[in-house]
């Protein structure tokens, strides 16, 4: 077999696979021993035993044009497996030409293109840290007061700041999706559900019925509800102050300033564990933009059509085709979605290659363990779904490893602190 390089553009090889005679009378023998292990059957011979001149006079030119041809692709596929070439696609066999005396196999091979990447160009955000920390304080101060509240039943109509409890009935059509529910709603102006609007005014055995309508799929759905008042109460908050702390019977802690400095701990934690999930999304998200690609379109196209292929077995093509309008704009969009795509793999695996960075169980139990109550399990159950899953396990390894070149990025790229509050200041005067 002779092999012959006859195009390099970029990223793209396309090669010749050039078999002699004496190839092609190695590759007919081999072709015989696979067309008789398949147990062809050809009356007057027996199944397994068949004669390669039988064969020939059968099937004629397709002997050498199919299952020659098919013999010679294997040899090929072999030899780029010795090579272990990084490619973004498979090998494209782009032509096969056999005959009695010789044949051709034209290979593209769509290697990984040279990329060149600036983190200078990435510009992250971050919320000003004592900012986010007066803030976290302030909500869990507000938090624990208000969930000490004393409540005192009261026969006025209901206020805000009150608690109205009530038995709610929901209904859709004839079908109760919820039957005479106990519920408790406090009544505060920045709560938008229809519910607490509908509750204020009223007093203890009034009875609220209202509708909410939804649209789907050109149809109105609609939901009734019924609220019985079965009491109101007036809240009475406690005094923040050292005698409620302690009431709180908090372990180590006595007066006001103990407990802030407690909820500015746990605010730290939560910041920082946030911060890092805000870089590396910002980051990854911003990859693109700031590499370059020396890539073939014909890698491109090549890509595009697999997706193409995908949809289309999926079900999904027409579907695509007209939420984007046209075909052409489908086509587009999914070149520079493969671009991006690309971009963001090739620099996250040069990063992670170039620092040595792997991924080790203490990872991921460490991972199970932030998930697991998002998830609704234990950490240990967390941990056995990620390992007992394979698309769930790449997904996760894939994260961390982002996470970990993010964590690298965070100290090349540009960090802007921003105050979130002047800026939602700034919206609402608008």
């Amino acid at each position: 077999m002779e092999i012959k390089e006859i195009t390099h553009d970029k990223n793209v090889i396309i090669r010749e696979f050039i078999f002699d005679s004496t190839d092609i009378k190695r590759l007919e023998d081999k072709t015989v021993n696979e067309l008789n292990k398949r147990k062809f059957h050809i009356e007057g011979f027996r199944v397994g035993k068949v004669p390669k001149e039988v064969y020939k006079a059968r099937l004629k030119e397709a002997f050498y044009e199919i299952y020659v041809a098919d013999e010679a692709i294997k040899e090929v596929d072999k030899k780029l497996d010795e090579e272990n070439q990084q490619l973004l696609l498979p090998p494209v066999i782009a032509d096969a030409k056999f005959n009695a005396e010789n044949g051709k196999v034209t290979v593209e091979l769509h290697l990984e293109p040279e990329i060149s990447f600036d983190p200078t160009k990435i510009k992250v955000r971050k919320a000003k840290e004592e900012e986010v920390l007066d803030g976290y304080v302030d909500m869990r101060v507000k938090y624990i007061v208000e969930e000490n509240a004393i409540l005192e039943p009261k026969e006025e109509e209901a206020k805000e700041g009150d608690m109205v409890k009530v038995k709610e009935t929901v209904l859709l059509g004839e079908k109760k999706l919820r039957d005479g529910e106990e519920r408790e709603y406090v009544l505060l102006k920045d709560d938008e559900r229809d519910v607490v609007k509908q509750l204020y005014g009223k007093k203890k055995g009034d009875i609220v019925e209202f509708e909410k309508v939804f649209e789907k799929d050109n149809d109105k759905i609609v939901y009734k509800y019924i609220l019985e008042v079965e009491e109101v109460y007036n809240r009475i908050l406690p005094e923040f102050n050292d005698e409620f702390v302690k009431s709180l019977a908090v372990e180590n802690v006595e007066t006001v300033e103990q407990l802030k400095d407690k909820f500015r701990t746990e605010g730290k934690e939560i910041y920082d564990r946030e911060l890092g999930d805000s870089y590396r999304a910002q980051i990854i998200d911003q990859i693109p933009q700031a590499t370059e690609l020396n890539i073939s379109e014909k890698t491109i196209e090549r890509a595009v059509e697999n997706i193409i292929d995908n949809l289309k077995e999926d079900g999904k093509y027409d579907s695509y085709v007209q939420n984007y309008g046209s075909e052409e704009k489908l086509i587009e969009e999914l070149k520079n979605y493969y671009v991006n795509l690309i971009k963001k793999d090739l620099v996250v695996k040069k990063i992670a290659e170039e620092n040595n960075i792997k991924v080790e169980n203490e990872d991921i139990k460490a991972y199970a363990e932030r998930v697991s109550i998002e998830w609704g399990v234990s950490p240990d159950r967390a941990e056995a779904i990620i390992k007992g899953r394979q698309d769930i396990r790449n997904e996760v390894i894939m994260e961390i490893v982002e996470s970990k070149v993010a964590k690298i990025l965070t100290e090349k790229v540009e960090v802007e602190e921003v105050s979130f509050k002047k800026e939602q200041e700034a919206e609402g005067e608008e």
